[in-house]
């Protein structure tokens, strides 16, 4: 049975109100792992939070309140839960990769400026394996199949 006050909303705004709600609710229970996590350390790249612990402590539970209010809207209004299949992103993601490897091979490169000849022996096969890796990925997470 339909809640009356279900009825205040038509479609798109029910629509408008649950992809926003959902948004947000993406962005704090991210922004919580990150409080909750700290650093992260790649081999190109860093990630940190300089946050003290009183601060990661008052952003949880101001995020905490943010999603019990969250909670409450969507049952009020009878919002629906969307089941998202990380395998389109993963797919997505592998593909915008292939992409930008592509354009970092040494012929790609001298948009920049003169390359020296030697540096298609020493970069573009590694380019070329990473940039497979990724498609083969992207075809893993498309449909189950390495390439």
């Amino acid at each position: 049975m339909i809640c009356p006050v279900t009825k205040l909303l038509n479609a798109a705004q029910r629509s408008s109100l649950t992809i926003g709600l959902r948004a947000f609710e993406m962005h704090l229970r991210q922004v919580d792992a990150w409080l909750e996590g700290g650093e992260e350390r790649g081999v190109l790249y860093r990630r940190t939070l300089n946050l003290s612990p009183e601060h990661r402590a008052a952003a949880r539970t101001q995020i905490a309140a943010a999603l019990a209010q969250i909670t409450a809207l969507a049952e009020r209004f009878g919002l629906p839960v969307a089941s998202e299949d990380l395998r389109a992103n993963i797919a997505a993601l592998m593909s915008v990769d292939w992409a930008d490897l592509t354009d970092v091979h040494s012929d790609k490169l001298r948009r920049y400026g003169d390359v020296d000849s030697r540096l298609a022996d020493l970069l573009d096969a590694d380019i070329d394996r990473l940039a497979q890796l990724a498609l083969s990925l992207a075809a893993v997470a498309r449909d189950g199949q390495m390439s």
